[in-house]
């Protein structure tokens, strides 16, 4: 082996240290971003346009120790939206039940839905985070978990899922997992539909509905946490206007740029985080119109997509680069 002189050597651990604790710190550099989505009127075109404020929480993987990641959660309350959903791995452990529904606090007076993820059902276990890096999973609808480039999610101890979904709908949430209903919030009509997490292969897609057209604004939403294409495009042939999902991280360990290596699913990873349209155009135009941050995007007659970057991490990787943790803020406007 060829000697590496001492301040060289001295010098890479030094940069090696550094970055890993940036990466610690960015982890916990929690923001929200502003988005504004344009759709159009299902039916007869409104008088006047209609807008709706809904708040898009993912991926908290919450333990009771991580006071930052909590205050961020209870400060969600007063952006004042006007409807939440929550796409999946809320928890990390039992533990975290109690303080994740106490820091929701007021917003599970505020309509709201939800869909799980796989470590909503079994707590994470610690792998070799070089598997998470290898590619991205090719898993189709009818796929075995097990072949997954990140392990088996669902290895890890089971936990009180029932207990958390008591909790979300004790004020009022829909629990979305293989589901659909009609609500309204505010002179809002929403059609809901959600999947459980098809990462671990517990999804099944809803009979389709037989809602009758109502006046005024009215729009479809769906839910997944895991955004497989097969997934999008699903909802995208159930007429979704928009679908909210987690699950990717936002690619978490990204290249500057917020350039993401992985999607952990077979999204590309253009489409890592962010609001975009699907299906994408096939000159992949559309690619260049994923909004990262905060800004406006249009329908254009295509379904949209809110891919959120998530909350937080595995306890076990508690690593984030050019990724900021984040929940989202989606203004919905109708016209």
């Amino acid at each position: 082996m060829t000697n590496v002189p001492a301040r060289i050597l001295g010098g890479l651990i030094a940069s090696g240290t550094a970055i890993t604790a940036g990466a610690l710190v960015h982890a916990h550099a929690y923001t929200v971003r502003r988005r504004t989505a344009l759709i159009p009127a299902r039916g007869a075109s409104l008088s006047q346009p209609a807008q709706l404020r809904i708040l898009h929480i993912s991926d908290t993987h919450l333990v009771p120790y991580q006071r930052k990641r909590r205050s961020f959660i209870r400060s969600l309350a007063d952006l004042g939206p006007d409807f939440v959903v929550a796409t999946g791995d809320l928890i990390a452990d039992d533990s975290a039940i109690d303080p994740l529904l106490d820091d929701l606090g007021p917003l599970l007076s505020v309509p709201g839905a939800f869909v799980f993820g796989s470590n909503d059902y079994s707590g994470p276990t610690l792998k070799n985070p070089l598997r998470y890096l290898l590619g991205p999973s090719s898993k189709t609808a009818n796929a075995d978990e097990d072949d997954s480039p990140d392990g088996a999610p669902h290895s890890g101890k089971p936990l009180a899922t029932e207990v958390l979904r008591d909790g979300l709908t004790s004020g009022g949430w829909v629990d979305l997992n293989n589901a659909r209903t009609r609500i309204s919030v505010n002179a809002w009509t929403l059609d809901l539909v959600g999947i459980d997490d098809p990462h671990i292969q517990r999804h099944a897609m809803p009979a389709p509905d037989n809602n009758e057209t109502v006046a005024g604004p009215h729009m479809r939403i769906a839910l997944a946490h895991a955004p497989y294409t097969w997934v999008l495009d699903m909802m995208a042939a159930d007429h979704a206007d928009l679908t909210f999902a987690g699950h990717t991280h936002g690619g978490q360990v990204n290249l500057p740029g917020s350039r993401a290596l992985v999607t952990n699913c077979d999204l590309p990873t253009a489409f890592a985080n962010g609001l975009f349209r699907w299906p994408p155009h096939n000159d992949n135009t559309d690619r260049a119109r994923v909004l990262k941050k905060n800004g406006t995007l249009d329908a254009a007659e295509h379904m949209l997509v809110n891919i959120s970057a998530g909350i937080g991490t595995s306890p076990y990787t508690p690593i984030r680069t050019f990724c900021a943790p984040e929940a989202i803020m989606l203004d919905v406007v109708q016209l």
